[in-house]
């Protein structure tokens, strides 16, 4: 577990209603601090920049989508630390099992409940080493 709260997250979604909902849901019910980058390709310096306790990816983006993405972000010393969580519409147990032998630490199926997301991602970082 870490030995501290989960407090900064990072959302990469292309998807502006979908952002509005996460970023309300993770800043009023979760009381964090979200950066909410809308174009896969900004991800990575955005990223860097923000330094995130925690990146969450929309599985499918244009351009690059979410697997490609954190593909990069393991490329990258000051990034490939950070644990990853999925977030899709993508939800086939064969494509759950993909994201994880990947690296991701969690995956979220979407829909999703935005009262139950802060929750759904505090268990998942409260099993991270």
């Amino acid at each position: 577990m870490p030995d501290r709260a989960l407090n900064r997250i990072c959302y990469v979604e292309d998807d502006e209603d979908i952002q509005r909902i996460v970023r309300m849901s993770l800043e009023r019910v979760g009381k964090m601090t979200v950066e909410v980058v809308g174009d896969p390709t900004m991800a990575i310096d955005a990223i860097g920049a923000f330094k995130p306790d925690l990146v969450m990816l929309d599985w499918m983006m244009p351009k690059l989508d979410g697997p490609a993405l954190f593909r990069l972000m393991q490329q990258h010393a000051e990034l490939k630390a950070i644990p990853v969580v999925f977030i899709t519409a993508k939800a086939s147990q064969r494509d759950l099992d993909e994201l994880m032998a990947m690296g991701a630490v969690g995956t979220v199926s979407k829909p999703f409940s935005p009262k139950d997301l802060p929750g759904q991602l505090r268990e998942i970082w409260k099993k991270l080493p």
